[in-house]
Order: structure tokens, then C-alpha cells, then sequence
């Protein structure tokens, strides 16, 4: 699946929430959000630093900045550890609200192009 694709999962299970998944959708929502984010910097990375891609979300995340500008960086940093603490259960937390899903959500789906939008501007125009 395309980091687009989770995006559009995540986006239905906000919208319209299946019944069946009464009391898990919004850890879906955030899973699929993640999923979407780790999946849009992994193939950013492997375009623009290969040997990062493999490495751990945090190390990614600390170079960021050099390459995509410290704006992206900060979204992608805010999201991350927010969706990675909303999708951990734990008995004594309430499940993340639907403001906070929709926001991650949209940082998500704003962050993604702006990624691809520096590496035009990082290519340089013309050539052979």
C-alpha cells in the first residue's frame, strides 16, 4: 500500500467508523496514520539519503531537518510521537480523541507533499 492509501483507511475509519470496531477504531486510525508517515519518509529517504531508510524512526527523524527544512521536521516529529503513543494501550489511558486523530492526520497529509516539493527543489531544473 501507498503511504496515500493508508491515509485514505485512516480517513474513512475517522469519517465512519464500523460498527466492529466499536472500541478500536481510533488506534486503527492512528496505526494507519503512522503507517502512512513511516512509509512517505521511507520513500523519501531512499530518493534522497538511501542509507537512512533503514534506520530507526528516531535517527530519521534527527536528520530531517538538514534535509527537508526544520518546519517539515516538526511535523513529522509532533505526529510521530504522537500517533506512537496513541496506538500503545494501556488500561489507565483514554484512546486519543477524534480532534487529535484529525489533526495528526492532517499534518500527515500536508507533510507528504511538502516532502516531495523539496526534492524538486533540490533537483536541479534541465540537464541532459
Amino acid at each position: 500500500m501507498t503511504p496515500q492509501d493508508y491515509l485514505r483507511a485512516a480517513g474513512e475509519l475517522l469519517h465512519t467508523p464500523p460498527t466492529c470496531m466499536r472500541r478500536c477504531w481510533q488506534r486503527g486510525s492512528a496505526c494507519l496514520t503512522r503507517l502512512a508517515l513511516e512509509e512517505g519518509l521511507r520513500d523519501y529517504w531512499n530518493l534522497v539519503a538511501p542509507s537512512v531508510a533503514d534506520r530507526p524512526m528516531r535517527h530519521q527523524l534527527l536528520a530531517l531537518p538538514v534535509f527537508a527544512g526544520t518546519e517539515a521536521a516538526s511535523t513529522a516529529r509532533i505526529a510521530w510521537h504522537g500517533l506512537c503513543r496513541a496506538m500503545h494501550h494501556h488500561t489507565y489511558e483514554l484512546a486519543p480523541t477524534v480532534a487529535e486523530l484529525r489533526g495528526w492526520h492532517e499534518d500527515v497529509t500536508a507533510l507528504l507533499p511538502q516532502l516531495r516539493s523539496t526534492l524538486q527543489r533540490a533537483r536541479p531544473s534541465g540537464g541532459p
